[in-house]
């Protein structure tokens, strides 16, 4: 009997010592977890980081595109005047070029009067 009580006892010991073990164990699974725990805390704070600047990034580009419209609609205006100046500016260098034929005309025909009137006093002396 004190055999198997002997037993008994070293299957308690083995018991128990298993028992620490899964007990042990179950300490490490629960640190790990925490650890777990913690990282997705991280993770989800590092989520929220990067939708704000997400939000930032998107913000910033409609600025950038109402800009670049903005640029664009302006350009436009500018072409536009550029060519309004331009057609402006070939009218009056036609009108001038018309007037400069009209005096060297005028100046031709005063020059071929001016000559008449010599040749006619050449006559008259």
């Amino acid at each position: 009997m004190e055999k198997i009580l002997q037993q008994i006892l070293n299957e308690l010991k083995i018991i128990k010592t298993d028992i620490n073990n899964l007990k042990e164990s179950q300490l490490q699974t629960n640190e790990r977890l925490d650890n777990i725990e913690v990282d997705i805390k991280h993770l989800k704070q590092g989520q929220t980081k990067l939708e704000q600047g997400q939000t930032k990034l998107e913000q910033g580009q409609t600025k950038l595109e109402q800009g670049q419209k903005e640029i664009k609609d302006h350009l436009v205006q500018l072409d536009t005047q550029n060519a309004d100046r331009h057609m402006e500016a070939f009218s009056k260098i036609k009108t001038i070029d018309k007037e400069v034929k009209f005096i060297k005309h005028k100046l031709h025909q005063t020059e071929e009067d001016v000559f008449d009137i010599k040749d006619h006093l050449k006559l008259i002396k």
